[in-house]
């Protein structure tokens, strides 16, 4: 039987290491130490965002495929740093974007 196991050496240890530093476990630990909460009360939320999650899931995967020209729309900040203007053109494109400023 062939298999890439040895490559993954310390994959337990990896996993064990960011499991460790997980900011979500970090919190529920801090709750119930303080008291702040309830085991059955985080047990409450989880469900309740699992129950969010395979909603937006649901509504995804019942969504129309996007048009090509929108896959990236909303993915990355504006790459110019300028803004895009109501035409869909950067900002900065517009004539008078410099006007009043010196020429250097």
């Amino acid at each position: 039987m062939f298999t890439d196991r040895p490559l993954y050496s310390g994959e337990d240890e990896e996993k064990a290491k960011y499991a460790a530093r997980d900011p979500i476990a970090a919190l529920k630990r801090y709750m119930l130490e303080n008291q702040l909460c309830s085991e059955d009360e985080l047990k409450a939320i989880d469900k309740q965002v699992e129950e969010v999650v395979d909603e937006a899931v649901e509504y995804a995967e019942a969504s129309p495929v996007p048009e090509r020209s929108q896959l990236l729309r909303y993915v990355f900040p504006d790459p110019k740093g300028f803004g895009i203007g109501p035409d869909g053109k950067y900002r900065c494109e517009h004539p008078d974007f410099t006007s009043g400023t010196a020429n250097v």
